[in-house]
């Protein structure tokens, strides 16, 4: 019996491992480009245009009206772009100021006067699969409402509002989803297949750990593990007690977050019960940039010493206080006893010298 359930907890344990690799796998083989376009005007005149372009959750790409700069936010990814499509996506962009107020004009309604300002915005994402496309949407809102959109399982534009109607059927005319699907293969699935084929970013960053401990009052413990700084995005953060992958608790995770560098951050915690003494716990980091995984121990829960340290700093802190407000009551009346010796020795010549005065006068 206890042969068979040493079998069983292994298998699980394997069966466990492997599903870890095999989301570990999918989630480098997946990747995201987001492009999110945004004009602010009236009917009449554009007053502000801008786009944001976002590659697996990280800004990569900034647009706006005023500079009309294509403004790439790492040199890395301007470098896998290259210098000719960022200066024909920028000319693009120009042009397309011109779509968006017709926009404003079009898809605006009850506003005959153009005086009001709205907002139209236009997004659309795609998804690669070990470099395969396999996916791609476009989304369209007025003043914040849905108004149509199109996807590649649809194959044509679709009114999310009863005054989209038109406006889609005149979309299927100009934009046909032939043209949709070139534009997205062109500006949104190559472009994102450059920068990850590009061997400038293939220099990855180790995740940069901590591991910390805290003690509820009521008796319950939470350790909590955070990894930073870490490329590629892919990583894997989990606990284990007394190098069992089985632990107690309630878990939970931030998710995988980008930073402003490109880079990514992981926090995982982990609340025990009061029963649990929280010890024995770590937590195990895997990462390409990893050779083996690092495995961080939980800190020790503070003992008796430091409350002891804690009283003997307190008492010194109060001597010293003492002591200095002793030191200056004493400096202080010493000037008072040295100003009052001044005064009476001042005082004493002056009436010496009216004395001398009245008997000079007799």
């Amino acid at each position: 019996m206890k042969n068979q359930k040493s079998m069983r907890e292994s298998f699980s344990s394997w069966l466990y491992i492997m599903g870890v690799f095999a989301v570990r796998e999918t989630e480098a083989a997946h990747h995201s480009h987001e492009m999110f376009f945004t004009a602010v005007g009236t009917t009449k005149t554009l007053l502000d245009f801008t786009l944001v372009s976002f590659l697996d959750d990280v800004e990569i790409v900034f647009y706006n009206k005023k500079q009309q700069q294509f403004v790439i936010k790492e040199a890395w990814v301007s470098h896998a772009l290259g210098a000719d499509f960022i200066e024909d996506i920028q000319q693009k962009l120009k042009y397309n100021e011109i779509d968006y107020l017709w926009a404003l004009q079009n898809w605006v309604k009850n506003d005959k006067r153009g005086e009001k300002n709205h907002t139209v915005q236009i997004w659309h994402n795609c998804h690669l699969d070990q470099d395969i496309h396999v996916s791609s949407r476009v989304w369209c809102a007025v003043d914040g409402e849905d108004f149509c959109q199109m996807d590649e399982q649809i194959s044509h534009w679709v009114a999310k509002k009863p005054e989209a109607e038109k406006i889609v059927l005149l979309s299927e005319k100009i934009y046909c989803s032939k043209k949709v699907q070139r534009y997205l293969e062109d500006y949104c699935v190559q472009p994102m297949r450059k920068v990850l084929q590009s061997n400038i970013r293939d220099n990855g960053m180790p995740p940069e750990v901590t591991v910390s401990r805290y003690d509820d009052p009521d008796g319950h413990i939470t350790l909590s593990c955070t990894a930073r700084g870490f490329y590629p995005r892919s990583i894997l953060l989990h606990w284990e007690k007394d190098e069992q992958l089985d632990v107690g608790g309630q878990e939970s995770s931030s998710g995988i977050l980008p930073n402003t560098d490109a880079t990514f951050h992981l926090q995982i915690t982990l609340k025990l019960q009061s029963s649990d003494s929280g010890t024995g716990y770590t937590c195990v980091v895997e990462h390409n940039e990893l050779e083996t995984p690092a495995v961080y121990p939980v800190p020790i829960k503070p003992t008796t010493k430091v409350g002891l340290w804690y009283v003997a700093l307190s008492i010194m802190a109060v001597m010293t206080l003492l002591l200095s407000s002793a030191v200056a009551f004493l400096i202080w009346k010493k000037r008072k006893t040295t100003q009052r010796s001044g005064f009476l020795e001042a005082h004493g010549r002056s009436t010496w010298s009216m004395c001398f005065l009245e008997s000079t006068d007799k």
